[in-house]
């Protein structure tokens, strides 16, 4: 059916996991200039802080949650057919500029 990718990344500067607007734009110029087919975007800020990122694809789906308190966040990546979900990852390591992470990958 496709590939579904799984990240955990670590020690994060708390202003980049907590900025709604700005994770959002990354997630779906990452989408965009990948070549996917965007059809939704929902985000939500959770206070005191806390971001989701639901990505709706026509391949599938992009969902990314943070915990600034914690310097982590993890994030999901499910493309079917041939479409390589490491491309967009690789967009979300780059923008949270961290080494320290996991990322597993499950065909399915």
């Amino acid at each position: 059916m496709g590939t579904h990718l799984f990240v955990e990344v670590y020690n994060v500067p708390f202003e980049k996991l907590n900025n709604a607007s700005k994770i959002a734009n990354n997630m779906v110029s990452a989408v965009k200039s990948e070549g996917y087919t965007l059809l939704n975007c929902f985000i939500h800020q959770f206070e005191p802080q806390g971001v989701t990122v639901n990505v709706t694809l026509a391949e599938s789906h992009f969902a990314l949650h943070t915990w600034p308190e914690k310097q982590c966040l993890a994030f999901d990546i499910f493309t079917c057919g041939t479409k390589n979900p490491r491309s967009l990852a690789w967009w979300i390591l780059n923008y949270f500029d961290s080494d320290d992470y996991n990322m597993n990958e499950l065909g399915r």
